[in-house]
């Protein structure tokens, strides 16, 4: 398979043939990608502050793969090779091999707060789900499973952080779809490749990443068959453009103010395709109308992923409420045991999804263990609908702490900080130390960034409508629906 030169734009000298450390996902970045930020052309995303500082977070996973004490949650022995690889990149071939994906996302929502919905172990998910179902489409497209497995291969081999590709742009729907404007296409059929022209929304990591996953969006029956497009881009492709978001972090100069937010963030943004060529080896699927209309299953794999920090994060909410009481000494009063149980309720709530969702997980027909798909469903479904809820609840918690946090400048004032210690203590915790509490609260529920992930936290995990559509359609209610005919008479 010619995919190497083409999908790797920097090949970067590593001691480890499948992994790389943070400095070298760095260095493998600087490969000539076009990147667009308000008037600016980015001549290199690792030199750009607002895109930087969310590289750094990513390159720390990458270190975590060579420390001994992460080792192993991050990394996994690839069953055919004996390499170690990435646990992103591992295909889950046994119901072990999907606790050792929990292990990595565990680690990876820990170490980020769980603020990046791409991670580098998010990743190959798209590329697993195909696989998974493969037997689906096979019949149209027999050659798929051969280029998926090569372009696992590489990702395996080059540890490559990848991007979705899925979301069309807004437009007018009034239109029929052939006619909406922007589309992403084919607009040429070679003998080596296609040439795609078009848009696409939302490319979350994109411009800090390797490369992209170009997937159908949810089925419609009068997408023109042009359109129906499952293949990867590197990020420097020729022809492509990033244009980027403004930032939504605030770029702090210390982390004491912005504990989260001086992390960094995924960038999102517009990714525009003009006449981009990508070779017949990385064209997966294309003119397969029963790609589209598998949307949903081809994406199990991606949705637990989801669920599963989702689920993790929750723990951290729970942990937040627990630290603002203690902090405020306010742990005694019954409204505020119940706003702390309903976070911690939770917590529990989606990690019992996950729990039996691992516990029930199955094969699929073509030999890739998966989750219990319907738990997964349920799981997205709540933890989007009570997000809200449970965001708010840390706020009223904080009270007055979020609104009156100090900057670490007045605090080392000579005049000013001896009295913020005097008059601002908390229950058993000094008065700065209740401030950095506070500054980290406010960015994971108050900050830009903080109502970003939200926003990006609905979307990712599928809007409350069509999650609910989904467990309407896949929820098994025979056994009960039988009961109740039978007791009814309406047999």
């Amino acid at each position: 398979m010619s995919a190497r030169p083409w999908l790797i734009g920097r090949e970067v000298p590593r001691t480890d043939s499948h992994l790389r450390t943070g400095a070298q996902f760095v260095e493998s970045l600087k490969d000539g990608r076009r990147v667009v930020m308000g008037a600016r052309a980015i001549a290199e995303v690792t030199a750009e502050p607002a895109l930087r500082r969310g590289i750094d977070t990513l390159a720390t996973l990458f270190d975590d793969q060579f420390e001994p004490a992460t080792r192993e949650a991050t990394t996994s022995i690839e069953p055919d090779s004996g390499a170690r690889i990435a646990t992103g990149w591992l295909v889950p071939r046994a119901k072990a091999d999907l606790h050792r994906h929990m292990a990595m996302i565990r680690h990876s929502t820990f170490r980020t707060f769980g603020v990046f919905g791409r991670p580098p172990d998010y990743g190959p998910v798209k590329a697993i789900g195909f696989l998974a179902f493969n037997h689906l489409i096979e019949k149209d497209e027999p050659e798929a499973r051969p280029k998926i497995e090569a372009f696992l291969e590489v990702g395996r081999r080059h540890n490559l952080v990848s991007a979705d590709i899925i979301i069309d742009v807004q437009t007018d729907r009034k239109r029929p779809m052939p006619e909406q404007a922007g589309r992403l296409r084919v607009v040429e059929e070679r003998k080596d490749g296609v040439v795609v022209s078009g848009i696409k929304a939302g490319n979350s990591v994109l411009a800090q990443g390797n490369i992209g996953t170009i997937s159908m969006p949810p089925p419609n029956p009068t997408m023109p068959e042009e359109c129906m497009l499952w293949s990867v881009v590197p990020a420097h492709a020729e022809g492509l453009t990033i244009v980027l978001r403004e930032p939504a972090t605030t770029g702090a100069e210390h982390p004491e103010d912005h504990p989260l937010d001086s992390q960094g963030e995924e960038s999102d943004g517009l990714a525009i395709f003009e006449k981009v060529f990508i070779p017949r080896d990385h064209v997966f699927s294309f003119k397969n109308r029963a790609t589209g209309g598998a949307y949903y299953t081809l994406g199990r794999f991606a949705q637990f992923k989801i669920a599963a920090r989702l689920s993790v994060r929750a723990e951290i909410f729970a942990g937040a409420a627990q630290a603002i009481v203690e902090a405020l000494g306010t742990d005694h009063i019954p409204g505020v045991r119940a706003l702390v149980a309903d976070v911690c309720a939770y917590a529990a709530t989606l990690k019992a999804f996950m729990v039996a969702a691992l516990e029930r997980a199955q094969p699929t027909e073509s030999g890739v263990w998966l989750p219990d798909p319907v738990l997964v469903t349920a799981c997205r479904l709540h933890s989007v609908v009570e997000l809200p809820k449970i965001m708010q609840h840390l706020r009223e918690l904080s009270g007055q702490g979020l609104i009156s946090r100090v900057p670490r400048a007045a605090w080392e004032r000579q005049d000013v900080g001896p009295l913020l210690d005097a008059y601002l203590p908390g229950f058993n915790v000094g008065a700065r130390q209740k401030n950095r509490l506070f500054n980290l609260i406010w960015d994971m529920t108050s900050s830009a960034a903080a109502m970003r992930i939200a926003l990006f936290e609905n979307l990712n995990a599928t809007p409350a409508a069509a999650l609910r559509e989904e467990l309407y359609r896949t929820y098994d209610r025979r056994e009960g629906l039988g009961l109740i005919r039978k007791k009814a008479g309406l047999e």
